[in-house]
């Protein structure tokens, strides 16, 4: 694998968040003839209300009213013939506060929720590059709640400014921690409980609740109930700041599990010690209603919960050598360097959506694929996985070196029948302008289509479209 760009490594590990499922399972493998408890349910992304999921992604660093990297969003909104009308949002965008500015990266972040409980899902944009003041204290970051309502995002609120710190654009993830019915979000040292009032105040704080124990970089987090107990928990993979000698992060996972009383201590998973894990996904893999966990680098790393959630035990492992799943296992391919968690297949088990960003084929360094995993009755075997690349058959575009399609992936049920339709995307697609594809299909590229900057009207050039889905 060729020498990564750093700059964007860093911030595809920083926003590789999967897709969290209300569901789960113990580290020993589930029962062979265990069936689904109930339905995987799908989260659905709904801004406007009207039943069908909506799909965000960000260009963070596109050019905006000719300020480079300002960035912007793009939404596809839903309908009963799937994904359609398409709408771009900026910081000139009516009824979203602030100005459009030079690197601002608008977009850095997406997280998803219905934060006011109004029965629309707003979206929260980071800035990681915003810079303003509040209380007298410069700051960099911001967090914009974009409202949802039934003509999608007409008005958004800038989250007012946390401590006296100057970063206000941390690592954050969106669930119900406490178990009152109500989306809070949660950040390292601190919850914001829900609801939010329209001027972004949450009801309440829980403080002191940290993601990780100890001196660690925060990588990626992911939320689900992994215990069935009704309440959010939050897997975060963390590593050391600086590699080893061998070019290791020596990742580490943690779990901290919601509660009554909010979010308790978080605790390490110790068998799930990973050396450059990049991204965590919770979903229920096999059926039995509890959140299971996957952690992705150059592997599957599949731990399912059981009864009191997550612990010890080695994970399953699948790679590209498993039975069942095309191609063949290489160093540096990054089979599951991004993930994300759904029912694709529509039976009741969720599958997964593994990036393959850097998989060599055609004598092309790096044009990229994804893999659909199947869930089942025995959790995760490799069995029936499909692949697809720009090279696939019905797949629009050509595999180019360096491509990286794969690299971000999501889901989205865009004609609201339960099932989830892949999206994979290719930052660095066309010199950075970047691109992604939606897959009607599930499990086939049947349907498959392409969204780049001229089908949004935006600027190309160095925007990286779809390097950020919402976690």
């Amino acid at each position: 694998m060729p020498d990564q760009p750093r700059s964007f490594h860093r911030r595809t590990l920083a926003l590789a968040t999967g897709i969290a499922l209300a569901a789960g399972a113990l580290l020993a493998a589930p029962a062979a003839d265990a069936a689904p408890q109930r339905p995987a349910e799908q989260v659905r992304a709904d801004f406007n209300g009207d039943g069908y999921g909506d799909l965000a992604v960000a260009a963070p660093y596109a050019t905006v009213g000719g300020k480079t990297r300002a960035g912007y969003v793009a939404v596809l909104y839903g309908s009963a013939q799937g994904l359609k009308a398409k709408k771009v949002y900026t910081q000139a965008s009516p009824g979203v506060p602030g100005a459009v500015e030079k690197s601002d990266t608008f977009g850095s972040r997406l997280v998803t929720a219905d934060l006011d409980g109004d029965g629309f899902t707003d979206l929260l944009v980071g800035a990681g590059g915003e810079q303003w003041t509040q209380g007298g204290t410069d700051r960099v970051g911001s967090r914009t709640v974009l409202w949802g309502g039934p003509q999608g995002f007409a008005s958004g609120t800038v989250l007012p400014a946390e401590g006296t710190g100057r970063y206000q654009d941390p690592l954050t993830v969106a669930g119900d921690f406490d178990g009152d019915g109500h989306q809070d979000l949660a950040r390292g040292g601190r919850v914001l409980l829900g609801p939010f009032g329209r001027d972004g105040r949450p009801a309440g704080t829980q403080e002191g609740a940290e993601l990780i124990d100890g001196d660690l970089s925060t990588v990626a987090s992911a939320v689900g109930d992994t215990d069935g107990d009704g309440t959010d928990d939050i897997v975060t993979l963390a590593r050391a700041y600086d590699w080893d000698d061998e070019g290791n992060y020596g990742g580490s996972v943690f779990y901290a599990r919601g509660s009554r009383d909010g979010l308790r201590a978080p605790v390490e998973l110790k068998d799930q010690h990973v050396s450059n894990g990049d991204a965590v996904a919770l979903g229920d893999l096999d059926g039995d209603g509890r959140a299971d966990l996957v952690v992705g680098a150059d592997a599957l790393r599949i731990s399912y919960a059981g009864t009191q959630g997550l612990g010890p035990g080695l994970p399953r492992v699948i790679t590209q050598d498993t039975p069942g799943v095309p191609g063949a296992q290489e160093a540096g391919d990054g089979f599951g360097r991004a993930l994300a968690v759904g029912d694709v297949t529509g039976d009741g088990r969720a599958d997964i959506v593994a990036g393959i960003p850097f998989e060599d084929f055609g004598g092309l360094r790096s044009p990229g694929t994804f893999a659909v995993v199947p869930g089942g009755r025995s959790g995760v075997t490799g069995a029936g996985t499909k692949v697809f690349g720009q090279d696939s058959a019905g797949v629009p575009g050509t595999a180019e070196k360096d491509d990286w399609f794969g690299a971000a992936v999501h889901l989205v049920d865009g004609d609201g029948d339960g099932r989830a339709e892949p999206v994979a995307a290719a930052p660095w697609e066309d010199n950075r302008a970047g691109a992604f594809w939606v897959f009607p299909g599930r499990t086939s590229a049947k349907g498959s289509f392409a969204v780049g900057a001229r089908t949004l009207g935006t600027v190309a050039s160095g925007a990286e479209l779809g390097s950020v889905f919402p976690n």
